[in-house]
This record gives C-alpha cells, sequence and structure tokens, in this order.
C-alpha cells in the first residue's frame, strides 16, 4: 500500500480526542473537524483526498474498508493503544471523514438475542 504510515503521526496526535469521542458514540454519534492542511503536510500523494470509511468490528476493519493509507494508518493507531483496542473488542464502529474533514464516528449495537426457555408441560 503506497503512502502506509504517512498519517501516523498525524493521528497519533488525535489519538486521545478520538478515544474520549468513541466513548461517546454509545449515547449518540460524534464528530470532530480535522483540518485538510494538516493531511496535506503529511507530503502523501492521495488521488482520491482524505475521504474515507471504515468499518471496525472487533477491532478489525471490515469490508476491505481500510485499502486506503490514511484510514489503515488510523486503524493502526487505534489498535497500538491498548485502552482503544480493548474498548474496540465486541464493538460495530464505523468512522467516516467527509470532503469537509469532519470525522464522524458511529457505534452500532449488536443485535443481542435472547432464547428464553419455555417449559414444556406434557399431559399423558
Amino acid at each position: 500500500m503506497r503512502d502506509q504510515g504517512a498519517y501516523t503521526q498525524l493521528w497519533r496526535k488525535y489519538l486521545p480526542v478520538i478515544r474520549l469521542l468513541l466513548k461517546k458514540t454509545e449515547n449518540s454519534d460524534q464528530k470532530l473537524q480535522l483540518y485538510k492542511h494538516e493531511f496535506e503536510k503529511t507530503g502523501a500523494k492521495n488521488k482520491l483526498g482524505y475521504v474515507f470509511s471504515l468499518e471496525i468490528t472487533n477491532g478489525k476493519a471490515i469490508k476491505n474498508t481500510a485499502k486506503i493509507a490514511v484510514s489503515y494508518d488510523l486503524l493502526t493507531v487505534l489498535n497500538e493503544n491498548d485502552l482503544v483496542a480493548a474498548w474496540l473488542k465486541g464493538k460495530i464502529i464505523k468512522i467516516t471523514v467527509a470532503r469537509s474533514c469532519e470525522l464522524t464516528l458511529n457505534q452500532t449495537m449488536k443485535e443481542e438475542i435472547k432464547v428464553e426457555s419455555e417449559e414444556v408441560e406434557v399431559v399423558a
């Protein structure tokens, strides 16, 4: 993957804020305004810009959403942090960055299926 690692320092800078916002996703979507010039300063050439959508389940990317360097580096930084990596276990998180460089964090709850045991009375 071209430019892999180019965004690592940028994501590490934002990690404390992202970590706090991730915890708040249980109640509602969270947003963080990023700055395009910071992405441009990395020197990485990205035809697609910095727009991406990253879906994370149990700390791993799903549906090959981490194919571009900017999202791959974010996932790497999140998993390097022990607190964040532990928090991601058992959760489904969607992280998107729009053209306006606004990062949105969304948590999808896994539907828990409860099977209730029923007592069956046999009448003979």
